[in-house]
């Protein structure tokens, strides 16, 4: 399937795409879109622009001076701009996830940070791999990206009894909306990511929950749904409490699922 580039934002990335050829010339190796962009999920009111910027070298000092001056110039002139995210990684760092990474330079938020670490793990690389889209740059197939389904597991794994589990623990946060939205929602997203060996969309995984997983769990998942569309109806819940220790049920139901189904915990 052949996914376009949102016409909303088109103009935004190619000006970005031009300023960054324009001033670093042969330096800039290629451009790619990941996630949302390139499964063709993008939610204009919700979606980050998922960006992953291959160089051949690092940038000099002055030349990070003239990076933030771009990333300036685009928040100025595309109200999209601070929707970007994204990493610049050296072209023989291809395939490395940040544990191997020496500090790199990314941005998010309308802002360039110095170098450190961002979104870079195995699930980007997979993503980019199998649906990634270049803005004028050379085949996605070129840059060789090696990873596999094991690459996948062992980070659902690190996700699931590790992140997961730990936000257990923090049973405060899980009366906001966001946190609602945000553990049900990525939930929802691994369990698909292991049912069909594919990154589909927060909305499409939850949707498919609603016939695929436990019943009992239907009314938080449509409750996430709800929040995350924003349309204004009322929470499904008369009670908060309620609705949070559902959400911690469903945490720890779903990994206990995926645990059994996947044996991740004896990866």
């Amino acid at each position: 399937m052949t996914v376009e580039i949102p016409v909303v934002i088109k103009p935004l990335l190619y000006e970005y795409e031009w300023k960054l050829k324009e001033n670093f010339k042969d330096k800039i190796f290629g451009i790619y879109l990941y996630n949302s962009i390139a499964i063709n999920a993008f939610d204009e009111n919700k979606s980050d622009i998922d960006i992953v910027i291959i160089i051949k070298e690092d940038f000099t000092k002055d030349e990070v001076v003239e990076l933030k001056n771009i990333h300036r110039e685009l928040n100025k002139n595309f109200s999209y701009s601070k929707k970007m995210e994204g990493m610049y990684i050296k072209l023989k760092d291809i395939s490395k996830t940040n544990d191997l990474l020496e500090p790199y330079i990314y941005f998010e938020n309308g802002r360039l940070h110095k170098p450190g670490y961002y979104d870079i793990n195995y699930v980007t690389w997979w993503t980019l791999k199998h649906n990634g889209i270049g803005i004028n740059s050379p085949r996605v197939n070129d840059l060789n990206i090696k990873v596999d389904w094991e690459d996948i597991l062992n980070t659902m794994n690190y996700n699931l009894n590790f992140y997961w589990k730990s936000k257990l623990n923090k049973k405060s946060i899980f009366i906001l909306d966001y946190w609602i939205e945000f553990s049900v929602l990525t939930l929802c997203r691994i369990v698909n990511t292991l049912e069909y060996k594919e990154i589909n969309s927060k909305l499409a995984s939850a949707n498919m929950a609603l016939t695929s997983m436990n019943k009992e769990f239907n009314k938080i998942i449509l409750e996430a749904i709800r929040i995350r569309e924003g349309k204004g109806e009322k929470s499904l819940y008369r009670s908060r409490i309620k609705r949070s220790n559902d959400v911690q049920r469903f945490i720890d139901s779903t990994i206990d699922y995926c645990n059994t189904k996947y044996n991740l915990e004896n990866l």
